[in-house]
Formats: C-alpha cells, sequence, structure tokens
C-alpha cells in the first residue's frame, strides 16, 4: 500500500532554491486543508532580484529577461506534484516594460504535453501598466513539470515586474492532510459494502483496452459483481462490421419467409468477454439487442443493402430480421453458457432497447424520429419497441432480465415518453419487461436528488424495477473540484439506497458505473466538452488510484 510522505515546512523549503529568511514569507506554506501555496518564482541569480522596491511598492520581484541565462525567465518548478491531479489557482500583479514602449502577449503556460500544453493566462499587456491576474486550471500533471511565462510574445529585453504572486497547489494528495493514496485492489471493495443492500454493484469496460488484461480482471472481481461491455455487444461489433453475402430462409411472425444470413454473426470476442466473466466470477449485463446507433444501415436495406440498395425494407420483413438477430445472439448465449458453465447464467439482464424515446417529446410525439433511427424509419410506430421485447422473451431464459434503457429519464417529457414505451409493452400479452435502465449520465449540478428520486417513483410505480445503468458525474465546463465530486456521488448512492427495491416495493435493484478510470472515459470525446477536460469516475490513472467520489460512495453504504 503507497502512502503519502508528510513533508515538514523544513522539507518542503529542501525543494526548492533557498528557505525564505526567518522576516520573510515562506517559500511554501502548508495551508491544511489539501493545499500548498507557493509564494515566489523560482530562483535566477543573474536575472531576478526579490523584495525590491519599485514604483512605490514594496517586495516587488524584478527580472531582467536580457540577463537570464534560462529558456524561460519567469518559471515555477512543478515537479514535486508529478503524476498528480492538481488545481493550480494563480495570483499576481505583473508589469512588462518594453523597451521600445510596445504591447506584449503574456502568456503562463505549463510544459504538460499530455493537455497540449495547457495555459492559465493568455492576454494583451501594455508595456508600463500593471495588470492583476487571477486565474485557475484542473491538471494532471507527467514528470518535471513547470508552470512558467512563455518567451513567445515577450519584447526582447524586457524587465518583468511581479507583486503579490500566490500559486496555490490543490489536490487529494497534496499537504498534510492528504488522502492515503490507495490502489482499487489495496481499498475497501464496493460490491462488499452493498451485500444485502442491491443485487450488485457493476463497472462497464471495454474488451481490449480494458477486460482483455488480467490486473483489470484482478480488480473488476474485487470491486464488482458484474460487468457491462460498453461497445462488444452491439450490433455492429457482433456483425464484426462485414455485410452477409450468403442467405437462407427465416419465418417471420407473419408466417412468411424471408432472407436472412446463412453464416452467423462473428461471436469470437463475445465468447472471450464470457470466459473471463466465468474465471472471474463475474456476471453480466447485456448491451445491447436493439438500437438506432452502432447499427449497420445495411441491416435496414432490401437485399441487406447489397449491391448499394438503399431502399428500406417493409415493416414485416423488418420485424424478421429483428427476430432473427434476437434469437441468433440469445441463443448462442444459452448455448455458451450450457457448454461452458453448466447452464448457469453469466448474462443476468439484457438491454433489448437502447434510447427510443424523443428527447424532444411531446404529447403527439413520443419516439426517436426518423431521421436519426431507421427503426423508426422502417416501423413509423412504437411496434418495433413491443417486437423487440416480444422476441426477447421468446428467446430468452424467463430468469433473465428484459430492461428498456435510455438517459436523460428524469428530464419530464422524456420520462412521460419512456412511460408510455412501457405501456405499449405492458399490453402486449406476449413482451416481457422487468426493469428500466436509467443510464444516468449526470452532470455535477444536474439533474439533483429531488428530480431523479421522482423519475424512480415513476417508473416503479408502473411494476417495474429500475437498474442505474451506465453513472458517470461529469463536472461540464466547470474546473473539476474533486471535494464536491465526491459529494454528489454520496448523495446520489445516499438517494440509490433510499430507494433500493426491497421484499416489499419495486425499486433499485443495481447500480452499473460507466467506466473505470478518467483517462478512458467517454466523455472526453464529446464536442459539448471541448476544452473541458472530464474527472467523471471513481478512479483514476493506469494504476486505478481511489479518488475521493470513491470513498464517497463507500461512506454512504456505511452510514445508511
Amino acid at each position: 500500500m503507497k502512502k503519502i510522505l508528510f513533508l515538514t515546512l523544513s522539507a518542503l523549503c529542501l525543494t526548492f532554491t533557498s528557505c525564505a529568511k526567518s522576516n520573510e514569507t515562506p517559500r511554501v506554506i502548508d495551508n491544511k486543508d489539501n493545499s500548498l501555496t507557493i509564494t515566489r518564482i523560482d530562483e535566477d541569480e543573474k536575472a531576478i532580484r526579490f523584495n525590491k522596491k519599485f514604483d512605490g511598492f514594496n517586495d516587488v520581484t524584478i527580472i531582467d529577461t536580457a540577463a537570464s541565462t534560462k529558456k524561460n525567465s519567469v518559471a515555477v518548478n512543478l515537479s514535486d506534484y508529478s503524476d498528480k491531479q492538481v488545481l493550480l489557482e494563480l495570483k499576481c500583479d505583473i508589469r512588462i516594460d518594453d523597451p521600445k514602449n510596445s504591447n506584449s502577449e503574456l502568456i503562463w503556460i505549463i510544459n504538460e504535453i499530455a493537455s497540449n500544453f495547457p495555459q492559465l493566462y493568455r492576454g494583451r499587456i501594455q508595456s508600463g501598466k500593471w495588470i492583476t491576474i487571477s486565474e485557475n486550471l484542473f491538471v494532471e500533471l507527467g514528470k518535471n513539470r513547470s508552470l512558467y511565462i512563455s518567451p513567445v510574445g515577450l519584447p526582447k529585453n524586457a524587465k518583468i515586474y511581479i507583486k503579490n504572486f500566490s500559486l496555490k497547489v490543490s489536490g487529494d494528495e497534496i499537504g498534510q492532510n492528504a488522502m492515503e493514496v490507495k490502489t482499487w485492489t489495496e481499498a475497501a471493495s464496493i460490491k462488499e459494502k452493498y451485500k444485502g443492500i442491491f443485487d450488485y454493484f457493476g463497472i462497464a469496460v471495454t474488451y481490449k483496452e480494458e477486460l482483455s488484461k488480467p490486473e483489470v480482471q484482478k480488480g473488476l472481481a474485487y470491486q464488482a459483481d458484474c460487468i457491462t461491455m460498453g461497445n462488444e455487444f452491439k450490433p455492429d461489433f457482433i456483425f464484426n462490421w462485414q455485410q452477409p453475402q450468403t442467405f437462407t430462409e427465416f419465418t417471420g411472425k407473419d408466417g412468411k419467409a424471408y432472407k436472412v444470413p446463412s453464416v452467423p454473426p462473428k461471436f469470437t470476442t463475445v465468447d472471450k468477454c464470457l470466459q473471463i466473466c466465468k474465471d472471474n466470477g463475474l456476471k453480466m449485463r447485456g448491451h445491447v439487442l436493439v438500437w438506432h446507433s452502432q447499427t449497420p444501415d445495411w441491416f435496414f436495406y432490401e437485399n441487406w443493402g447489397l449491391n448499394n440498395n438503399k431502399t428500406l425494407v417493409s415493416k414485416n420483413e423488418m420485424a424478421a430480421r429483428q427476430e432473427w438477430y434476437i434469437k441468433t445472439v440469445l441463443e448462442h448465449v444459452a448455448d455458451w453458457e450450457k457448454k461452458n458453465n453448466n447452464g448457469e447464467h453469466i448474462i443476468f439482464a439484457w438491454d433489448v432497447v437502447n434510447e427510443a424515446a424523443s428527447d424532444g417529446a411531446n404529447a403527439s410525439h413520443y419516439l426517436r424520429g426518423a431521421d436519426t433511427s431507421k427503426w423508426y424509419a422502417v416501423y413509423e410506430d412504437v411496434s418495433f419497441i413491443v417486437d423487440a421485447f416480444t422476441f426477447a422473451n421468446k428467446y430468452a431464459p424467463k430468469d433473465v432480465k428484459l430492461c428498456y434503457n435510455d438517459y436523460n429519464t428524469y428530464a419530464d417529457n422524456k420520462l412521460n415518453a419512456i412511460c408510455k414505451i412501457i405501456d405499449a409493452i405492458q399490453a402486449e400479452p406476449k413482451a416481457r419487461i422487468d426493469a428500466v435502465g436509467m443510464q444516468s449520465h449526470m452532470k455535477i449540478d444536474y439533474p439533483g436528488t429531488k428530480a431523479f428520486e421522482k423519475a424512480v417513483n415513476t417508473l416503479t410505480a408502473k411494476g417495474l424495477n429500475v437498474q442505474i445503468t451506465e453513472i458517470d458525474i461529469a463536472n461540464g465546463k466547470a474546473t473539476y473540484n474533486s471535494t464536491q465530486l465526491k459529494k454528489v456521488y454520496k448523495d446520489y448512492f445516499e438517494l440509490f439506497i433510499k430507494c433500493r427495491k426491497t421484499a416489499d416495493k419495486k425499486g433499485i435493484e443495481g447500480v452499473t458505473v460507466w467506466g473505470i478510470n478518467d483517462e478512458t472515459t467517454w466523455l472526453n470525446a464529446m464536442q459539448e466538452y471541448k476544452g473541458h477536460t472530464q474527472y467523471p469516475l471513481l478512479f483514476k490513472n493506469k494504476n486505478y488510484i481511489c479518488k475521493p467520489a470513491f470513498y464517497g460512495v463507500i461512506e454512504a453504504a456505511e452510514e445508511k
């Protein structure tokens, strides 16, 4: 188990060129709140003079850039915080004097390659004029990093004047009260803490980047009861992006024969995922059978899109294709479980249909339209969803749960649309739906526990249980704050516990977090968050270090 070594003030001073004199502010101040404050830039004896009187002020730092032998004449060494996530808060007054009296471009920057050299401040500054800077930035630092004023944009032979300099460095692993560092196999186990509260705790993963690695398998088995594959069970992946070329016949629900692929989809990766689950004592949520996205277009076209055919098939033929696909997938999994796991289920629940409700749902139109869903383009009504749950009920084992899964389930219009979808499924005697998946991709300030609780109560009133299927919490455009994220995770998990399924009532039966660590979160690929790094999960970096958010989840269980 790794621990933070707490440094005394004198030890901290040794990490810099020199300590402050007895009548000066210490170079580093331990604020005892998971932060340190650096009060001076690095020393450069040829170019920098500290504590000088200038322009009516005392304690001014004067930098003669022409005299400096360093590439960056104004810099603060951050190497003590290597491999840490830190919030940097820069405050200072600064003036630049240009011999030619021209304006300068002032850039405070960090040589952090992984973050594309993030800038704390950038702006034009008039020669001979003081400006006040107050900026902050959250960043994960690599080794041997520094904050410095870029020479790009500075005039030659300029003099720089700085007063009231303060660089506050905050983080979970900073200062005397720093959090003890534990990896996900060293800390408490979430699944153990939630035994008797939920039926399961799960984590979403991808195969190649994560699940295939033994060290990840070990961590998953320690922390979770089950996994959800992020991509590998979706139609694109199961078809392996291969358009079928040979065909056989399949009898649809209308009694007619329709052409379907004679060569079954490739289940190579699916089988590998199932085997890893068996070997590590993990279960799985199956995700997903019917979805408008990550399903090949040719699946919806006449002659399976061969010869560049772009004509949509009839509703009856689409129903036959849907039934063939659901049957093929579910029977393959059942056969694998029978041959390799004594018939015991690895997959205990399936997302039968995913994200079919419209974001702009209203009283007259509540489904995702033909512009984004080819399922709707063919069917033009809710019956493709009803068919999916009818076919899933026909081919899935009766003790495997069938779920409808969607996002923004706590938004009123979306919630109403989902309720209409549930009503349509429940009206069909041959269909079965057991639970609703609330994806729960939330923001630090949205939707809040009241709106979430309302949605849970609305859905359970339909006689269904709820599964939290894809929770992550984005910081959005706000600066990441680990303490705030911990509180929000704890608040939501306290709500989940309050709304849990019991012997007497329907409720939340399990929770799955959408991803292992921040570095692989899907949120950072979203255009919405471009320029704003997201830190939405419970673990960080390649060592899977437990974040405060992890302990918020643990505390919610311990304090219930």
